[in-house]
């Protein structure tokens, strides 16, 4: 199975990272310094602006990429965005749905070392806060794609047990 990035998502994500980028800046100048200078709208609508800005350069950048973006195969599963890697279904513990305020993840569970080894840099240094909050294994967005979450988790538990038939693997669907 391949995924692709829908462009009118992707394009609607970069139309409100836009839009909360002007929203911050306007936060910001209203409350620049002066004499009803607002330290807290100024640092928050900085910050808005920085956030923001940094999320519609991510999404622009995936906004032109070419190509499918998740991959999922007899030899594993691959999201492009996360690492170059591909995941063997031998390292795989489980399958799941992650939600976090509307937005749906799908949960690959790995072994451990394998997930230490699968992300690097910042994305290494999110999954590491992931880990400790709890959110265990490798985390696919579907937001942005032309599949749902059900599909996409259908496709990798499928994948998985052809790969890997007996009592080894478990649906954790919730």
């Amino acid at each position: 199975m391949l995924v692709y990035r829908s462009l009118p998502k992707s394009l609607g994500l970069l139309v409100a990272a836009f839009a909360l980028i002007a929203a911050s800046a306007f936060m910001a100048w209203v409350s620049r310094p002066g004499p009803s200078f607002d330290v807290v709208r100024f640092v928050i609508g900085v910050f808005g602006v920085l956030f923001f800005g940094f999320g519609a350069v991510r999404v622009g950048q995936q906004v032109f990429r070419r190509g499918p973006v998740v991959e999922v195969s007899a030899g594993g599963v691959r999201d492009v965005r996360l690492s170059s890697q591909v995941i063997p279904w031998h390292v795989v513990r489980g399958v799941e749905q992650l939600v976090v305020q509307r937005q749906v993840f799908v949960v690959v569970v790995v072994e451990e070392g394998f997930e230490k080894r699968y992300l690097s840099g910042g994305k290494g240094m999110l999954q590491q806060v992931n880990r400790k909050i709890g959110f265990l294994g490798v985390n696919i967005a579907v937001t942005g794609l032309q599949v749902s979450a059900d599909e996409l988790q259908e496709a990798i538990v499928r994948y998985w047990r052809e790969a890997m038939p007996g009592p080894v693997w478990q649906d954790d669907r919730r």
